[in-house]
């Protein structure tokens, strides 16, 4: 039977220096001219119809650059089903569904 070097042995991190050491660079740590920084409104609401969202006083907020709602992202996305979307379309399901952002 071959035997191999790996199984059964510790195998030293190629980043443990940098986590331990706090030098470790994380996704949330990136910093890139010009990224905006995104907040979700979730509905506060288990089972609700989406009738009419005005945006306008969220649009008029000093730093603003933009609102989205499930009407400006209508198409749909999914691992292997198709049937996710951004932002609730026209049906609130759940307490936190996200409105919009």
């Amino acid at each position: 039977m071959k035997t191999t070097r790996i199984v059964g042995t510790s195998v030293p991190r190629i980043d443990a220096v940098e986590k331990v050491t706090g030098r470790a660079v994380f996704g949330p740590d990136l910093k890139i001219p010009g990224m905006l920084c995104g907040k979700i409104l979730r509905s506060p609401l288990p089972h609700a119809r989406i009738v009419n969202l005005d945006t306008s006083r969220a649009e008029r907020l000093p730093g603003v650059k933009a609102v989205a709602t499930g009407k400006d992202c209508p198409s749909r996305y999914g691992l292997v089903i198709q049937d996710q979307s951004p932002y609730v379309p026209d049906k609130v399901r759940y307490i936190g569904d996200p409105v919009a952002g």
